[in-house]
């Protein structure tokens, strides 16, 4: 009886990729957007180059989401990125919502929803476990 409970309370219980996915995008996009401000700032980069910028830290943010939520799950890669990469863009329309402004339904809002769904897709397909190939004989 004591061997079944010490291995019981041994267990820990594991992290969800439905919670760790969409928490990786959100917690890297601010550290994304802050190297490019960097970039910027240092005049590495042209100032006419900052929405490109945004677009491109939105799509690493969930590419970095994507993987980290697929290599959680295992199986259904794709799809665990995807959506992923789809909570992050819910959150960016929250945020332009709740912004003075613009709405949520204008252009660059509609590009960097794109931008977070196609990143969660490719982070999850760079998380997939591929098996080993078959091993043919060779014919005589």
């Amino acid at each position: 009886m004591t061997t079944q409970t010490e291995r019981g309370s041994a267990r820990k219980p594991p992290v969800k990729w439905y919670v760790l996915g969409p928490a990786v995008c959100i917690l890297s996009l601010p550290v994304f957007m802050y190297l490019c401000a960097l970039l910027l700032a240092r005049e590495l980069l042209p100032f006419s180059l900052a929405e490109e910028l945004v677009t491109a830290s939105v799509f690493l943010a969930g590419t970095a989401g994507g993987a980290a939520g697929s290599a959680v799950r295992g199986g259904k890669a794709v799809q665990s990125g995807f959506i992923s990469g789809c909570v992050l863009a819910a959150a960016l329309a929250v945020a332009a919502l709740a912004a003075p402004g613009e709405g949520a339904l204008s252009a660059q809002c509609l590009r960097h929803a794109i931008a977070a769904a196609a990143g969660g897709a490719f982070g999850g397909t760079l998380g997939m476990r591929r098996r080993p190939g078959k091993k043919r004989r060779k014919s005589r």
